[in-house]
Order: C-alpha cells, then sequence, then structure tokens
C-alpha cells in the first residue's frame, strides 16, 4: 500500500469531504491522542507510516451507500500531521488507556470473516441456499420472479398475470453470514448476521406493508404514503412511510434498538404510548421502557458498509457482535476491566487482526481454541 497524500486527505477533512471510514480513523486517533498524546519527531513518525503500512489490513469493500447524518470533530492543526500519518494503519480499534498493541497468540488456525449467503423458505416451503446458486432466476412462482444478482442481492419482480400471487417468504442468515433484498415494492433490506426477514411475496391488496425482523437490518424504504411499510420486532413495532433506519432485535441484547438516519418513523412498543423519531436519534426498547437518545448513526450502520464501529462499547457487546459474524462461542473469565472501546475495523479480515488490537491495552487478553475465544486478564 502507497503511503496517503497527507495533503489531500487534510485538505477534504477540512472541507467536509472525508469518506466514513476516514472520518472513522481520525475521529478513533485523535480520542486517543487527547489521553496519551506522546510527541514524535518528524523521522519517528515516518517509520511509524513505514512499520504500519507493511502489516496493513485487507481493503475494505467500497460501500454502496453512506449514510446522510455524520458527526465530526473539530481537530487542532497542530495534531492534523500526526492524525494523517496513523491514518495508514488501515482500521484502528482503540481501548482506554492503550499504550501499545500487542498480538493475540494461541491461534491454532486463522478464522475467516463472515460472507455473503443466506437460505431463501419460499411459500411453498421449499428451501434454497443462496451461495449454492448461480447468478440469473433462483426460483419462479405465480407472477413473480426471484433473481440473484453478482453483488449478492435478492431482487424480486412481478410479472404480469392473471395468477394471484400470495403467501409469504424468509431470508435468513446464519452467524457468519450477511445478505440483501430488493422487495417486491422496491424497498431494499440489508440483513446482519444471525436475522431472518419474513415477508410477502407481494404487496399487492394489502393496505399495509408488513414484514417481521429477527436480528438485525438495515432498511431503505420506498414512498408509498398510501400503504405504510410496518417492521414487527420482538415488542414493538416501526411504521414508515419512506425513509432509512436500523432495527437491531437480537435476542441476546438487552434491548431493542431503533435508529433513524433519514425521514420519519414512529415507534409503537407493545405497552405505552408510541415515539416519532427524528433523524439522527434512536429509541432504546428496554423491559418494555422506551428512551430516545441521540445516535452515532455510522456507528449502528458500519456492519451494512463492511466494518465495525464502536464508540465507548463495553466489551461483552463488542464480543457479542464479533461473535456472530466470525460464528465464534466467546467465553469470559472472571474480573475483566470494564473499559470501552472506540475506533473502526474492517469486518473482511481474519479475526486476529481485531484482537490483536483489542489486546493493545493489556488489561485484557484473548486464546483460541478452535472456534472458541476465552477472555481473561
Amino acid at each position: 500500500m502507497k503511503k496517503p497524500d497527507f495533503d489531500a486527505l487534510l485538505e477534504k477533512y477540512h472541507k467536509g469531504e472525508c469518506t466514513p471510514l476516514e472520518l472513522d480513523f481520525i475521529e478513533s486517533w485523535y480520542l486517543q491522542y487527547q489521553k496519551d498524546a506522546v510527541p514524535l519527531s518528524q523521522a519517528e513518525l515516518e517509520d511509524e507510516v513505514t512499520r504500519m503500512t507493511v502489516s496493513i489490513a485487507p481493503k475494505m469493500p467500497v460501500a454502496d451507500h453512506q449514510p446522510s447524518v455524520f458527526r465530526r470533530f473539530r481537530l487542532p492543526l497542530g495534531i492534523a500531521a500526526s492524525i494523517l500519518l496513523i491514518l495508514s494503519i488501515g482500521y484502528l480499534l482503540l481501548p482506554g488507556g492503550q499504550k501499545e498493541q500487542a498480538i493475540a497468540k494461541h491461534m491454532q488456525r486463522p478464522i475467516s470473516p463472515g460472507r455473503e449467503a443466506a437460505s431463501l423458505t419460499l411459500a411453498s416451503g421449499k428451501k434454497i441456499f443462496l451461495s449454492d446458486q448461480q447468478d440469473g432466476k433462483v426460483a419462479q412462482e405465480a407472477g413473480l420472479t426471484i433473481t440473484k444478482t453478482s453483488r449478492g442481492e435478492l431482487v424480486y419482480e412481478i410479472k404480469a398475470s392473471k395468477e394471484k400471487t400470495s403467501g409469504f417468504n424468509t431470508l435468513a442468515t446464519t452467524q457468519g453470514e450477511t445478505y440483501r433484498v430488493r422487495l417486491p415494492d422496491g424497498s431494499m433490506v440489508w440483513l446482519n448476521a444471525a436475522s431472518s426477514l419474513t415477508y410477502p411475496v407481494s404487496f399487492r391488496n394489502s393496505a399495509q406493508r408488513v414484514v417481521q425482523l429477527s436480528g438485525e437490518a438495515y432498511f431503505e424504504i420506498s414512498k408509498d404514503r398510501r400503504h405504510p411499510f410496518i417492521v414487527k420486532s420482538r415488542g414493538q413495532e416501526v411504521e414508515v412511510l419512506g425513509t432509512h433506519f436500523n432495527v437491531n432485535a437480537y435476542h441476546d441484547e438487552p434491548g431493542i434498538l431503533t435508529t433513524l438516519l433519514e425521514g420519519s418513523v414512529r415507534l409503537k412498543p407493545e405497552q405505552g404510548a408510541g415515539k416519532v423519531l427524528k433523524p439522527g436519534q434512536q429509541a432504546e426498547l428496554t423491559e418494555g421502557a422506551l428512551k430516545i437518545l441521540p445516535a452515532d448513526t455510522r456507528a449502528v450502520t458500519a456492519w451494512k458498509d463492511g466494518y465495525f464501529r464502536f464508540r465507548n462499547e463495553s466489551l461483552p457487546s463488542v464480543m457479542r457482535k464479533i461473535s456472530r459474524w466470525y460464528n465464534v462461542e466467546v467465553v469470559f473469565e472472571k474480573g475483566l476491566p470494564d473499559d470501552t472501546y472506540s475506533g473502526a475495523v474492517t469486518r473482511y479480515g481474519h479475526i486476529s487482526q481485531v484482537l490483536e488490537i483489542m489486546e493493545g491495552s493489556n488489561n485484557i487478553h484473548f486464546k483460541i481454541k478452535e472456534r472458541r475465544i476465552i477472555v481473561s486478564k
């Protein structure tokens, strides 16, 4: 990898033209710099760039969509040069109080990241494993054609037909899988690992467009004011007319998180009054109690764009996400520190690339036995 063009990147930052990944790197290093600022000479900085670029992580896939709500830091110009030099690492995941990076050891064999794969269960009950299918038509039912594209996307197309199109399909991912689908109404849904989405094969002749979600998904809903789009998940409904939002409803998470990036949604818990979200807000539903909080939208939707992004996130929360994507079991030993983690790292590298950076604080250590990660002090 070439050294970055520091002047050009700094100019992009000042103009507000950085990509989400570039912003993540800048912010992550700035957060760490505030705690552990260590002045380096120009020669030392250049040596650091050379060392980091040798072991850079694999490049992240280019995102198809970039969220429209961003939050930026104003950086003192005096540290801009050192920040831009550190960008050459290619990924950052910085625990509080980090002084150096250790390497996660005891790995018997590399654990690869997840992939684009899912199963599709048709209304007839037939189950299709999409990773086994070639690109092109994967199923055809009355008045409906389902196609798999080369971009890892499932597309529904309604054909003119006298036959009635009815029933439900279910798109499901296991741990270590992700997929996306273009629904019959044109709405796009990105499905995260260990998740499922059940939806009608056609929204025709329906007053509402209703889908059922388990796990996590990001939605870009086609506008149709006469037919509201409703996402049902455990304990709540989200009603929209046309918008971009994310729902995290995993059963092993303490609550359900609904985050709005664009448009407007009404969230209706099973108990209590509903709330209307504004862009940049997140609804947290825990044991029937609903709270509205400001959201870090880039952290919420980073999974869709191919990377992990954390902002002051607890170790158990970080490890749940890693567990789902890499399809591993995580075991925590007693007495672990209450550190929080901030930063960004690609989801498409080996798991060691994440763990070795988290080990850098020397407060935690990882040992990998087959597909089990043991976390200790």
